[in-house]
């Protein structure tokens, strides 16, 4: 495993770094305007996740690992099998799981397997040989992978759009997030020859590293971790503080409203154009029809020959010429700004508009 004084230097060059961004980050997740209310769906996932990270972390337990016999006994990695057994005898019965491993743990290569595998390869499997150190790490690997797989199914569940938008966004982040915990686990125990090694020199049972229980800790912690980032991340687009990665959501958004709206106004014409077919085709319904665009084309008439209608109409127009005029002089007028920058004389002469006369009252 990597020691603190591997990680020390690291985190004295990158601490700075990491602070200084994960302060920009908080800083720009405050709220500007009221949060957005977060949808049913959106709380679904939270619940999940939230479960399924309690699970991870309850998994950790010693309860729910296998128990370590050389931990149980406090002996040695090299300690004699029957001096080993006869002291577990004293703290329990022997179980016939434990007479099998009586007659396995007896080479070395045995108990370096045990420590990385765990009980389990060398009690039930048959066909595993310590020539062929894979052999444990092949019938392992369904056992290591069952928690990573439902966690992946988790993460693919609560990342749907069935339950929220908001979760579909970051369903490739989750799930690089899942691979990668199970792709670092299978590395440390297939890949890896640290602990092995270091195993192999150990004196002191202190100095031996149980990488199979320590895998199961960290396994628990890393799936707990990537649950609480997802949620919060979640949680963060659903009320509106983190807007990363909505861009495709809100064109999404904007497509689904703008088809509602085209439906909306197809129904609305569809149910005009009816309603005109039957007035047309009913003859009382037509002759109402036309007496009423009769009266209404009166009525418009009557409006347009009011003396304050026309007086508001000519003053309208007069706006409107002056308007006309006025863009025309400035645009012959930087017209001729122009040929003058250029030394050419006025192309278009200012044109002088009449001022309108007033007429007293």
């Amino acid at each position: 495993m990597v020691s603190w004084s591997t990680i020390q230097p690291f985190l004295i060059l990158l601490g700075p770094i990491i602070y200084s961004r994960g302060k920009a980050f908080y800083q720009s997740t405050k709220l500007r305007g009221p949060p957005r209310v977060l949808t049913p769906g959106t709380h679904r996932i939270l619940n999940i996740l939230f479960a399924t990270g309690v699970v991870a972390l309850l998994s950790t337990l010693p309860a729910f690992a296998p128990e370590n016999i050389f931990q149980k006994t406090g002996s040695r990695l090299q300690i004699p099998t029957d001096v080993l057994f006869n002291r577990l005898s004293k703290i329990r019965d022997i179980t016939p799981d434990d007479e099998i491993l009586r007659a396995r743990l007896v080479p070395k290569e045995a108990r370096l397997a045990y420590a990385t595998f765990g009980p389990k390869p060398l009690v039930e499997c048959s066909w595993c040989s310590l020539e062929e150190a894979n052999t444990y790490l092949f019938y392992a690997l369904p056992t290591l992978a069952l928690p990573h797989l439902l966690h992946i199914a988790v993460l693919g569940v609560v990342t749907s759009s069935y339950f929220s938008p908001f979760g579909s966004v970051w369903r490739t982040q989750a799930t690089v997030a899942g691979l990668a915990l199970f792709l670092a686990e299978l590395c440390v125990v297939g890949v890896s020859t640290s602990d092995h090694n270091a195993n192999a020199l150990a004196k002191l049972p202190a100095d031996v590293v149980w990488t199979h229980w320590r895998l199961i800790l960290w396994r628990g912690i890393g799936i707990a971790f990537v649950d609480a980032w997802l949620g919060y991340v979640i949680f963060l687009t659903g009320t509106g503080r983190w807007t990363a990665g909505l861009d495709g959501l809100r064109v999404q958004e904007k497509l689904e409203t703008l088809n509602k709206a085209s439906e909306l106004v197809y129904a609305k014409l569809h149910s005009e154009n009816l309603l005109r077919q039957t007035v047309l085709r009913n003859k009382d319904l037509r002759e109402k029809s036309f007496e009423l665009w009769m009266a209404e084309e009166k009525v418009g008439k009557e409006i347009m020959l009011d003396e304050e209608v026309k007086n508001v109409r000519a003053n309208l127009t007069l706006d409107v010429t002056q308007l006309t005029k006025g863009a025309a002089q400035k645009s012959e007028g930087m017209l001729n700004t122009i040929s003058t920058w250029r030394g050419l004389p006025a192309q278009v002469p200012p044109t002088s508009f009449p001022q309108p006369s007033t007429t007293a009252s």
